[in-house]
């Protein structure tokens, strides 16, 4: 048996000697065991969980950064939308009342009613049919402001109520004029004419100073607009005979008269042609129609806003265009 085994580990070594002289230049691959590859998994499986753990959280980080972002731009697009929705929105509206002349200053009214409905104000025209009441209105705060007079006008009404009251702002001019059913001209009227005044003391005042002006009468330096009337004529130039009356009566009674004198205001509801003059105060009257309130509205904003639209080119141009003249925008 010895011999045997001797016999067969002399062939092995033999075997072995000639493979390693086949002059093979390649070493031959190693083959990797079970155990070495999971000991190579072992070793690189630490790594690599660290750099997915260390990329983790910044991965954590812009999921966390996302809903800040989010949160910002969703509060940037609310407020984007409240302010537009707050420039959309009209504000609330302010509802002035007055009493006007129906022509023109309600027609001025009307004409800015698109422009004063974007400042948020609405005009409430209580009345425009004028009488004694109106003074009454406005000194008891049953309308916030009245279109219908000029400050001496205003001036007569404090004297008369014994109140105080305030110009808000100019508007336009009505240049007060003397009109005829009978003739055509000033030359052409009559010795001993009948010429109709307002007996308001405002408006028979500018009727006088008109007929001083155009050489008929000389009037007391005494007078003003307080105290006008026909008593203070201390000269009739040209014989004419001058009629006090209320004004409301003067051009329903117009035939019974050679000349009258009116506002514009008045001739124009009537229908006369306020070009076919007789006579009539130059444009540089500073009998200019105010917007006129008490002590309660002298600061209020939106009668002061009202006032800038009023004054405002639009309405300069839609008094120009639709007058003809015969009522012409305030300085």
């Amino acid at each position: 048996m010895k011999k045997k085994a001797v016999a067969m580990l002399t062939a092995a070594a033999m075997l072995a000697a000639m493979l390693t002289g086949c002059g093979n230049s390649q070493a031959p691959a190693q083959e990797t065991t079970p155990a070495e590859t999971a000991a190579a998994e072992e070793t690189v499986a630490p790594e690599t969980v660290a750099a997915e753990e260390t990329a983790a959280p910044e991965t954590v980080a812009e999921e966390t950064a996302a809903p800040e972002e989010t949160a910002a731009e969703e509060t940037a697009a609310e407020e984007t939308t409240a302010a537009e929705t707050a420039e959309e929105a009209p504000a609330e509206t302010v509802v002035l009342k007055t009493v006007c002349d129906l022509t023109p200053h309600s027609e001025i009214l009307n004409a800015a009613k698109d422009l004063l409905a974007a400042e948020g104000i609405e005009i409430d025209i209580v009345s425009t049919t004028w009488d004694a009441s109106w003074n009454e209105m406005l000194v008891d705060g049953e309308v916030d402001f009245a279109y219908f007079m000029h400050v001496p006008a205003m001036e007569s009404i404090e004297e008369e109520m014994g109140v105080t009251l305030y110009s808000a702002g100019t508007v336009h001019i009505e240049p007060y004029a003397c009109f005829s059913n009978k003739v055509n001209s000033v030359d052409d009227l009559p010795e001993n004419a009948v010429i109709a005044v307002p007996n308001d003391a405002s408006n028979e005042y500018r009727a006088l100073k008109v007929l001083e002006e155009n050489g008929f009468i000389k009037l007391s330096d005494e007078m003003t607009s307080l105290n006008a009337s026909a008593q203070m004529v201390t000269e009739y130039v040209k014989p004419i005979e001058i009629v006090e009356m209320d004004q409301a009566n003067i051009i329903p009674m117009g035939d019974d008269f050679d000349a009258y004198f009116v506002n514009v205001n008045r001739a124009l509801e009537a229908g006369l042609d306020t070009t076919a003059y007789l006579m009539r105060e130059g444009e540089d009257s500073e009998y200019a129609n105010i917007i006129t309130v008490t002590e309660e509205n002298k600061d209020n904003p939106a009668i002061a806003k009202m006032v800038e639209v009023l004054k405002s080119d639009e309405i300069k141009k839609f008094i120009e265009d639709h007058y003809n003249g015969a009522v012409i925008p305030a300085k």
